[in-house]
């Protein structure tokens, strides 16, 4: 089950605050985190599989993240998932406009959430119900419509208030992001509680079969310098490597 966490217009030195967990199979082919040479101009991690990403970013500070939602079971659809980050990044679409376009094709794509951000306001779109403007604040997705109350997202949205409360640093707040997003204890409180499935109750995912891959955080400031730092876990829940990447937005 994926996370992730927004904080748009929270944080009076980072408009932009974003902490996520991708959970994969282990198996499927990934690539690290680095700048694209096709499309050129997006930095993330991408899959190699079906070759759309989970999150990533541009040169002019824009940021794309997807997570699925259950399909239907023995449902294909033509198009992955992952292809709504890359193809937003790779054109200069509006945010909004590219949300309810994509929003229409409801057939197309399994289940999914996206999030777009264009460098001012904050997206949300979902082909099972339309696509909106989100309000300043702190969202908290994983792998159900928005506005699901998980044990994990209730976690992850009132710790992440509390960090960007204490106005830390950069060094300290990408610091105390990596420590949310690796936080290993199921969560019982919240709606559904002990009843829900594991998964849904866990911030980061330790299975050696399906678990979390890797952990981004990504900060954009007030001037426009952007942060993109990742994290990346083997099937043993041990982090195997981590990149950061510094530019400014253009």
């Amino acid at each position: 089950m994926c996370l992730a966490a927004f904080a748009a217009g929270v944080c009076d030195a980072f408009p932009l605050v974003v902490a996520a967990n991708r959970d994969e199979s282990h198996c499927r082919p990934t690539a690290a985190a680095d700048w694209w040479t096709e499309p050129s101009g997006i930095l993330g991690g991408r899959d190699l599989e079906a070759g759309g990403s989970w999150l990533a970013v541009d040169r002019r500070g824009r940021l794309a993240a997807v997570t699925n939602q259950p399909s239907p079971q023995g449902r294909s659809f033509s198009a992955s998932r992952g292809h709504l980050v890359s193809d937003y990044l790779a054109t200069p679409d509006a945010a909004e406009a590219f949300c309810e376009e994509r929003a229409r094709a409801p057939a197309e794509y399994g289940p999914y959430n996206l999030l777009l951000f264009d460098g001012e306001g904050l997206f949300h779109a979902a082909n099972r119900s339309g696509a909106q403007r989100l309000a300043a604040g702190i969202h908290v997705l994983s792998n159900a419509p928005l506005g699901t109350s998980w044990p994990k997202t209730g976690f992850a949205a009132s710790r992440l208030a509390a960090i960007l409360h204490d106005e830390p640093g950069r060094n300290e707040l990408t610091r105390r992001l990596f420590e949310l997003l690796e936080t290993r204890a199921p969560r019982d409180d919240g709606s559904g509680g002990k009843e829900l499935h594991w998964r849904a109750r866990t911030v980061f995912v330790s299975d050696p079969r399906y678990g979390t891959r890797s952990s981004t955080v990504v900060l954009l400031s007030r001037g426009g310098d952007l942060v993109f730092a990742e994290r990346r876990f083997g099937a043993d829940g041990r982090r195997r490597g981590e990149s950061t990447f510094r530019f400014r937005a253009c």
